[in-house]
């Protein structure tokens, strides 16, 4: 009767919430460099609200000058389904940060960052190894003023 009680009065020592996200976190930085600067930088010990602070401040404006500035230029042509489909992504990437935001648990909260993280890269990948390289070889293209424009519109 002993143990029994004693079974029934041990409490379990509370997860937090955010381990997995830590999880998440931790995988995200041992894949890719991206999320490096939110840890070593942010005040807070949050690490969903990092996250987020870098998707806000960093990640989303990025997309926005891409379309407003890099796109244009291989919106048409043999490039023109290629920007379609990387402004679709960039859609899926402000939908998955707007879930992030209401994530009811830590699991979710994993597999919506794991989520953005995939596209992320993807995304990246079709950037730098198919669109950029076609409007570097483009003549009527002048890519570092495109991207000094992306430079200015984020500062």
């Amino acid at each position: 009767m002993a143990q029994a009680e004693r079974g029934r009065h041990h409490q379990p020592t509370p997860v937090p919430v955010w381990t997995p996200v830590m999880v998440a976190v931790t995988v995200s930085v041992a894949r890719t460099h991206w999320l490096r600067p939110v840890l070593r930088t942010s005040a807070s010990t949050d690490p969903q609200r990092n996250v987020l602070d870098y998707l806000d401040s960093e990640l989303l404006p990025h997309a926005a000058a891409e379309e407003a500035v890099l796109y244009p230029a291989g919106d048409s042509g043999r490039t023109a389904m290629l920007v379609r489909a990387m402004k679709d992504e960039h859609r899926n990437l402000i939908a998955h940060v707007a879930a992030l935001r209401v994530a009811a648990d830590g699991v979710e909260a994993v597999a919506i960052s794991s989520a953005i993280l995939a596209l992320f890269e993807s995304h990246l990948s079709k950037e730098n190894d198919l669109l950029i390289p076609v409007l570097v070889a483009d003549p009527n293209v002048a890519l570092g003023a495109l991207l000094g424009g992306m430079h200015e519109l984020l500062g």
